[in-house]
C-alpha cells in the first residue's frame, strides 16, 4: 500500500478513536537532543533521576525500538478548568490540574493506543507496534513539534492554534517509512505571559523550566519535605499547576468546564481529604492521576494548603493531622501550617504537640512555628 495511503488511513483511525491531532516524525535523533542534555546537566530536572537514567533512550528511539522508522505523534484534548475558585480560603479547598481530572490518561489513552495499534496492524500486516504515554522514555514534546502538532511555548508546553495546550500527548513507534510532516511555525511572537503568572519563577525567555521551582514537581514528583520557601508559593495547588496555561491566548477559544464538576473535582474538600487513610485513599485514587503523588503526597499537600489559607476554622483538623497521622512528613507539614495560621489556638496546639513529638524533623518544624512566640501562651485558649 502507498506510504501516503496508509499514513491518511492512520489519521482517520486516530480522530475516530479520540485523537484529532496526528503527526508523522522520521525516527531518529530529536533536534533539541542537546538541549535536553544540557538541562540535566544543569539540574533542572530537579529529583527526577529517571530522566538522567534513560538519557539514550530519550534521544535515540532506536534503542526503544531498533527497527523504528516513523514516531506516530498524538494529541487527545482534555478539559479545560473555568479558573479559580476565588473563595477557596473561606471554603477549605485545594486545586487540582485539570488534566487529573476522572480516570487516570494513561489508563484511558494506553487502552485507546493498544486498539490503534491493532488497526494499524490489521492495516499492514507484518508491522510492529510500540506505543508510549508519558511514563516511557520518549521525548513526547520534542516529536510533537517535529511532528508538526504545535510549538514549543514559552511555558514549555506544546501549543496547538486548534487545541491550544491543554491536550495529552501520546507516541507510537512503528518499522514503517511514512512521509514526515513538516513543523509548524512558532506563533508565541512577543507574548510573555506565562512567565509572571509563575508564583515561583519556574519559567524562562529561553523557554526552560527549572523544575526546582515548579509547583507541578514539588506536589507530584517530590518525595518528603518541601522547602519552606516553596510552600506559600504553592496557594491552593494539591496537584499540579496549571497557571501558565490559564494565561496562555492559545488556550482563550476552548470551551470552560461546567461550574458544577469543577467545584467537585477540581476543589476537594481539604479537611477530608487530610483525613484519609492509607486504605480510604487507595478506594478514593487509585484509579487517578493523583494516586502517583500516594497518600502522604496529597495530605503533606493540603496542609501547605490549609496553612496558606490562614483561615482558623483550618485549626482542628491539622492538629489533629499534627497529632495522629503516621506519616512523619504530613505531620512536619501540619505543624507549619499551624505556624501560618497563628492563632492562639494553633499556638496552643502547636506547644502540646512538641510535649509528645520524637520525631526529631517534626520537633525542628513545630520550634519554626512558634519562633518568636512566649512560652506563657502554652495553654491559652
Amino acid at each position: 500500500m502507498d506510504p501516503e495511503l496508509i499514513a491518511q488511513h492512520i489519521r482517520e483511525l486516530a480522530r475516530e478513536l479520540g485523537f484529532p491531532a496526528c503527526g508523522f516524525a522520521r525516527a531518529e535523533m530529536p533536534p533539541h537532543a542537546d538541549a535536553f542534555a544540557r538541562w540535566l546537566e544543569g539540574g533542572g530536572h530537579a529529583g527526577m533521576n529517571y530522566l538522567v537514567r534513560t538519557l539514550p533512550q530519550r534521544v535515540n528511539p532506536r534503542l526503544l525500538m531498533a527497527d523504528a522508522r516513523t514516531i506516530i505523534v498524538l494529541g487527545s484534548p482534555y478539559a479545560v478548568p473555568s479558573g479559580p475558585l476565588p473563595t477557596w480560603r473561606e471554603e477549605l479547598r485545594g486545586r487540582i490540574a485539570s488534566y487529573a481530572l476522572g480516570v487516570d490518561y494513561h489508563e484511558d489513552l494506553g487502552s485507546k493506543l493498544r486498539e490503534l495499534c491493532g488497526k494499524i496492524m490489521s492495516l499492514v500486516p507484518g508491522v510492529r507496534c510500540r506505543w508510549s504515554v508519558d511514563a516511557g522514555a520518549v521525548l513526547e514534546r520534542d516529536w510533537a513539534t517535529v511532528a508538526g502538532l504545535g510549538w514549543q511555548g514559552r511555558n514549555t508546553n506544546v501549543l496547538s492554534a486548534a487545541l491550544g495546550s491543554y491536550f495529552f500527548l501520546a507516541c507510537i513507534l512503528v518499522n514503517l517509512e511514512l512521509p514526515p510532516d513538516p513543523p509548524v511555525p512558532h506563533r508565541c511572537g512577543r507574548c510573555v505571559r506565562c512567565l509572571p503568572s509563575c508564583p515561583t519563577g519556574a519559567l524562562s525567555l529561553d523557554y526552560r523550566l527549572d523544575a526546582r521551582r515548579c509547583i507541578s514537581y514539588w506536589t507530584i514528583e517530590h518525595r518528603g519535605t518541601i522547602p519552606p520557601a516553596i510552600r506559600p508559593a504553592v496557594q491552593d495547588w494539591i496537584f499540579g499547576c496549571d497557571l501558565c496555561q490559564e494565561v496562555c491566548p492559545w488556550n482563550s477559544h476552548r470551551k470552560k468546564e461546567e461550574e458544577s464538576r469543577r467545584r467537585e473535582e477540581l476543589y476537594p474538600f481539604l479537611p477530608e481529604l487530610l483525613r484519609l487513610s492509607e486504605d480510604e485513599f487507595r478506594v478514593r485514587y487509585r484509579k487517578s492521576a493523583l494516586w502517583r503523588a500516594r497518600r502522604e503526597g496529597i495530605a503533606r499537600n493540603a496542609a501547605v494548603v490549609l496553612g496558606n489559607s490562614g483561615n482558623p476554622d483550618a485549626v482542628n483538623v491539622l492538629a489533629e493531622a499534627l497529632a495522629t497521622d503516621p506519616s512523619r512528613i504530613v505531620r512536619a507539614h501540619a505543624a507549619w501550617a499551624l505556624g501560618r495560621i497563628r492563632s492562639r489556638t494553633a499556638l496552643d496546639r502547636l506547644y502540646k504537640a512538641l510535649q509528645r513529638e520524637g520525631e526529631s524533623e517534626v520537633r525542628a518544624e513545630i520550634y519554626a512555628a512558634l519562633e518568636g512566640e512566649p512560652k506563657s501562651l502554652a495553654g491559652s485558649k
